[in-house]
């Protein structure tokens, strides 16, 4: 019987799926575009993911993120732990925290990558001071109405806020 990761041994191969499990990633923000891309990257195999958010789920956020209407009120990195391990079986790093100045080098240590879908642009700089001091790999990945950019950290620049938030 194949196991869950069949297809994507079919068309990516053995070699791609060791490496992806073997990817140590950071995402950084767990709203409409982080919770659905968590759940894709642990379904394609990458088993070593750290998500750091500090939001609970609420009811505006069912529309448009992975979370239920029973996880209203619930911790957003705990209600995706939850998901993932029963979806995929992998156990998230879960970090239910503000990323800051003070303890920004700490949470993103050790990565390979660093995704940031982070809805506001003070978030979105302390990534990319973090990502260029570290000499980590980032992707900028954000949302707004009937906007969306996906840039690697090189050509990103932080915008300003918007007034609403981007990733919500």
């Amino acid at each position: 019987m194949p196991g869950k990761f069949h297809h994507e041994q079919l068309y990516r191969g053995p070699d791609a799926l060791t490496k992806l499990a073997s990817l140590r990633v950071a995402l950084c923000g767990a709203g409409a575009v982080g919770s659905n891309l968590a759940d894709n990257l642990a379904r394609q195999g990458i088993s070593n993911l750290r998500v750091i958010d500090r939001d609970r789920v609420e009811e505006h956020n069912v529309s448009t993120q992975l979370y239920g209407e029973a996880e209203i009120g619930a911790w957003k990195v705990e209600s995706l732990r939850n998901r993932l391990f029963r979806a995929t079986g992998i156990e998230i790093d879960a970090l239910r925290k503000d990323l800051t100045d003070q303890n920004g080098r700490q949470l993103l240590k050790e990565c390979d990558l660093i995704i940031d879908t982070f809805d506001n642009s003070r978030s979105r700089q302390l990534v990319q001071d973090v990502a260029r001091a570290s000499s980590v790999a980032c992707l900028h990945v954000g949302l707004h109405a009937d906007y969306c950019e996906i840039i690697w950290d090189e050509h990103y620049r932080v915008p300003s806020d918007v007034g609403a938030n981007v990733g919500d």
